[in-house]
């Protein structure tokens, strides 16, 4: 054993430092305990480790995910992806109202609070299509599984949705062509995820699982919004819902 003050090699035992003094009697004593991580920073930790791995091999990353059973990082990147599906909606018609009344006519917070409502609504239904469409066609997997694959697989979706809002601000037309591009994106990757929690379920019919929950989805979804505001209720809401319902299925 060392002095912690002076550093002189002491006799192991030893309860005082022979060079210095220093009480050196509690050396040998229990270490204390690491500090614990509070539970965002774990969280955030994770999402960090995620995205490195993501960025390197996506399947691979998402199969970690499934296996540790990791719902914080999926819930994160689908509430980034919720707020991005809002700006994706969002960038169409500020464009349009650019050009016409100016940025000042936008109602920013109907459209977020409504699109984020929306948004959320269009998830909830879709992974619970998903969810019930694979336990009709004999497949294994849990609704967790079903979370977790739509979160693992939202992170390049994510970052088109930011680029076609953007490129909405400087083109329409350009807008429309990367939110094409941007819905063929997404069922593909969510195609990919969700075929990896049911491997027992032939490729064509997890095509059309994942098409017709879009379908049942945006059909749903629709129908909710155009009761809203056929009924005079939550007529602001119900605006940025039905602008940004298409995003939310994304």
């Amino acid at each position: 054993m060392f002095c912690p003050k002076c550093g002189k090699e002491l006799p192991d035992g030893s309860a005082f430092c022979s060079s210095c003094g220093t009480n050196v009697s509690t050396m040998g004593g229990p270490a204390a305990a690491p500090k614990q991580p509070s539970a965002a920073g774990a969280a955030f930790s994770g999402l960090g480790g995620f995205l490195k791995a993501y960025f390197t091999a996506p399947v691979q990353a998402t199969r970690n995910t499934l296996a540790k059973r990791d719902l914080a990082t999926p819930l994160i990147l689908l509430g980034v992806q919720l707020i991005a599906a809002i700006l994706m909606a969002l960038g169409p018609c500020a464009k349009i109202s650019m050009m016409t009344h100016g940025y000042m006519s936008i109602p920013f917070t109907s459209w977020f609070f409504g699109g984020l409502l929306g948004d959320a609504l269009a998830a909830a239904i879709f992974m619970g299509l998903l969810f019930a469409g694979a336990k009709i066609l004999k497949s294994n997997c849990s609704f967790l599984d079903v979370v977790i694959a739509n979160g693992c697989h939202s992170v390049f979706v994510t970052i088109m949705m930011l680029v076609t809002f953007l490129f909405f601000l400087i083109s329409y037309e350009l807008g429309t062509v990367l939110t094409i591009v941007t819905l063929i994106l997404w069922v593909a990757l969510g195609v990919s995820s969700f075929q990896l929690i049911t491997p027992e379920m032939e490729s064509g019919k997890s095509w059309l699982l994942y098409l017709g929950a879009v379908a049942i989805t945006a059909i749903v979804v629709w129908f909710i919004v155009s009761m809203l505001m056929m009924n005079g209720l939550m007529t602001a809401v119900g605006y940025g819902l039905g602008s940004s319902y298409l995003g939310g299925l994304l």
